[in-house]
């Protein structure tokens, strides 16, 4: 049998840059996501405590026939649902650019691994 004597290390090489490219997709994609599952928890805390405000305003608006209470009690709803979108929004971009961020080195290893292998 006849085989080169860096055939194991040549094989190595080439797994890491194909597992290396692979991971230079799915470090933003998995950041987008970890992003968006966390600000959906964050959302959820936000509407309720809008909704709960809200609901408060209402009562109190009923009692005292006040309608500045009444617009109140809107707003604080409308304001809860609205801080909910940015939570997942803003978390959403946080999580892709620190994907990003992640791919630099990786990418710079990345590139230097399959020179070594040319």
């Amino acid at each position: 049998m006849s085989s080169q004597p860096n055939t194991g290390g040549r094989l190595i090489r080439m797994l890491l840059v194909l597992f290396g490219a692979v991971a230079l997709i799915a470090f933003p994609i998995g950041g987008y996501f970890m992003g968006n599952f966390i600000g959906t928890h964050m959302a959820v805390s936000d509407i309720q405590n809008g909704y709960a405000y809200g609901g408060l305003l209402a009562t109190v608006a009923q009692a005292t026939h006040n309608s500045v209470y009444a617009q109140e009690a809107n707003i604080s709803q409308a304001t809860g649902i609205t801080e909910g979108q940015s939570d997942v929004t803003t978390l959403d971009v946080l999580g892709l650019v620190l994907g990003l961020m992640l791919d630099a080195p990786l990418a710079y290893l990345l590139v230097s691994e399959y020179e070594k292998l040319m």
